[in-house]
């Protein structure tokens, strides 16, 4: 039996607080048929329906969250019960946001201290930060300084370079500053800098 309808929802990483928006497609397309999941994705990127900035942080997952590779025959998956219908959709997973944030304690008046480093997750809609002021507040907001230590902590990169709290932390992630525990943000603590 062959299908001709494909189930789909996408799963855009910068929206993980909004509902996933399921696509039905037609796998027959200006008497074109889409064979595998790489024909889907192209036809997706020529119809305009994703951006094409997208594409190297594209990739496929079946309705239980497991990688599906661009190869795989959509009339096999299909014929898998993958998706058939919406509850078995197959998963466009848009990683077009970081999805977490690493920065390290650095306190200034004892250079001695251990230096630790901790990741905050930004794919769950109760850490959606825009700028590096959202971040420094979830620091003080669960505790993780006292309070009495807010006008006293600023942010640098690992290169040095003093972070604004008004800086947009994506345009940060982008730049490479706090996508890894090698290059986290530094949550400096005490003297406040006068450079």
């Amino acid at each position: 039996m062959t299908h001709n309808e494909l189930w789909l929802t996408y799963h855009q990483v910068s929206r993980c607080n909004k509902p996933a928006t399921a696509q039905l497609i037609e796998l027959e397309f200006q008497n074109h048929r889409l064979l595998d999941l790489e024909d889907v994705l192209e036809h997706l990127f020529r119809q305009g329906f994703i951006e094409a900035k997208h594409r190297s942080v594209s990739f496929w997952e079946n309705h239980e969250g497991h990688r599906v590779g661009g190869g795989h025959s959509v009339e096999e998956l299909l014929k898998d019960g993958a998706g058939r219908c919406p509850q078995t959709a197959l998963r466009l997973v848009i990683a077009d946001s970081t999805p977490a944030v690493w920065f390290s304690y650095h306190y200034l008046h004892k250079p001695a201290a251990l230096v630790v480093t901790q990741r905050v997750r930004l794919d769950v809609p109760e850490t959606k930060f825009d700028i590096v002021a959202q971040l420094t507040n979830h620091v003080f907001n669960n505790g993780y300084l006292p309070s009495h230590l807010r006008s006293k902590v600023y942010w640098g990169a690992a290169c040095g370079r003093r972070v604004e709290e008004h800086e947009n932390l994506q345009t940060l992630l982008g730049a490479g500053e706090g996508v890894c525990e090698t290059s986290c943000l530094h949550l400096n603590i005490g003297m406040l800098d006068v450079h």
